[in-house]
């Protein structure tokens, strides 16, 4: 069953429509979300941990820096995932009421974290490890692509939706994220 559901997920983030349907059908599909949540978690804290090791090594008590500190990281890392999460997939259902759709908001709820796992290639910009550097930036824009077309996947599979509608309720989905994004922290 962990193969199955591994390679279920895997071909979801490739994009594959069938994958989305049948991970809707699994009897544990609620606990393999919150599983797929929290790996998305740690990688988040994992890579603040990694942008902010200095920082963690200037503390000067071995626990700090070896247990209290990183085990913060990895909570905030935890805690964002979720934050992201319920973020998205109230974007996406939104989106998707203003085209037609059904809602469904626990379907696109239990699906959203696949859409957070290529989201991972965008953390380092969200926490600044290496802004600037243009690699950094290619990563970025890969991981919104690819969390748009697997937002657009689980819309189609969510509300039944054709594919045209399905990449505009999420592009509109994308559009109020990109401007909520732009009022809370407006270019320099």
């Amino acid at each position: 069953m962990k193969e199955k559901v591994s390679r279920m997920v895997g071909k979801m983030v490739t994009l594959n429509d069938s994958s989305f349907r049948s991970f809707l059908a699994l009897p544990k599909t609620q606990w393999v979300s919150n599983l797929l949540l929290f790996i998305v978690g740690l990688g988040y804290g994992a890579i603040s941990i990694a942008s902010n090791a200095s920082y963690i090594a200037s503390f000067d008590s071995p626990i700090l820096q070896n247990i209290i500190v990183p085990s913060i990281f990895l909570l905030f890392g935890l805690l964002m995932a979720f934050i992201t999460k319920i973020g998205l997939a109230l974007l996406l259902w939104a989106g998707s009421k203003a085209f037609g759709g059904k809602g469904l908001l626990r379907d696109i709820n239990q699906s959203a974290p696949v859409a957070l796992l290529p989201g991972l290639l965008g953390a380092p910009y969200l926490v600044e490890a290496g802004n600037g550097h243009p690699v950094v930036y290619m990563l970025l824009t890969i991981g919104i692509i690819w969390m748009y077309l697997v937002s657009v996947k689980i819309i189609k599979t969510t509300q039944n939706f054709t594919s045209a509608k399905a990449y505009l309720a999420a592009l509109a989905a994308f559009a109020f994220l990109a401007s909520v994004y732009y009022l809370i922290l407006p270019p320099a």
